[in-house]
C-alpha cells in the first residue's frame, strides 16, 4: 500500500477491528457453562509452549540473538508474572459438576476476558509505540516482544494447571 493511501491511517486499528468481534463472541460463550474435558486441558498449553520456544529460538534475519544474563532475568520475570496472573485467572473460572449427567462444567469469569483484551490491546499499542519511539528510548523491541510471548505462554499454562488441579478436587468431592 502506498504511503499516501487513505486507508493507511486505519492500519493501526486493524487488530482492534479483528479482536473486538472475537472478544464479543468469546464473552457470550464464557457466560454459559461449557463441558470441561480434563484429558484435553493440556493441549493448549503444550502448543503455546512449543510455539513460544520456537519463536524465542528461531533466528531473526539480520540479527544475531544471544540472551545475556539481564535478558534472561527479564524473561524469567515475565514468565513468573504470567504464571501468577494465570493462576489467578484460572481461579476466576467456576468449575462444578453438572447435576443431571455428572460431567464437569466450567464457566469463565469476566476477568479472563479483560486480561485477554488488555494483552491484545497492550501488545498492539506497544508495538506501535515501540516502532515509533523505541530507538529514542533505547528499548530492545525484540526483548519486549519475547517477554510478552513468555508472559502469555506462562499465563495460559498456569491457568490450565490450576483448572486441572481444581477440577480433580471437584471430581473427588462427588
Amino acid at each position: 500500500m502506498p504511503p499516501d493511501h487513505p486507508l493507511r491511517a486505519l492500519l493501526p486499528f486493524l487488530p482492534l477491528l479483528i479482536v473486538l468481534p472475537i472478544v464479543y463472541f468469546r464473552m457470550r460463550k464464557l457466560s454459559k457453562g461449557q463441558p470441561l474435558k480434563l484429558g484435553r486441558l493440556w493441549i493448549r498449553p503444550a502448543v503455546l509452549m512449543v510455539v513460544a520456544t520456537l519463536i524465542l529460538w528461531a533466528p531473526v534475519p539480520g540479527v544475531s540473538r544471544h540472551f545475556n544474563l539481564n535478558e534472561w532475568a527479564i524473561l524469567l520475570a515475565a514468565g513468573a508474572a504470567g504464571a501468577v496472573a494465570g493462576w489467578y485467572m484460572g481461579r476466576t473460572m467456576t468449575i462444578e459438576v453438572h447435576p443431571e449427567d455428572g460431567t464437569l462444567m466450567v464457566q469463565g469469569g469476566q476477568l479472563e476476558i479483560i486480561i485477554m483484551l488488555a494483552l491484545i490491546l497492550g501488545r498492539s499499542g506497544l508495538s506501535t509505540g515501540l516502532r515509533l519511539e523505541g530507538r529514542a528510548w533505547h528499548l530492545d523491541v525484540l526483548l519486549i516482544t519475547d517477554a510478552l510471548i513468555v508472559f502469555t505462554a506462562a499465563l495460559f499454562t498456569m491457568r490450565s494447571m490450576e483448572m486441572y488441579l481444581r477440577a480433580r478436587r471437584v471430581m473427588k468431592g462427588v
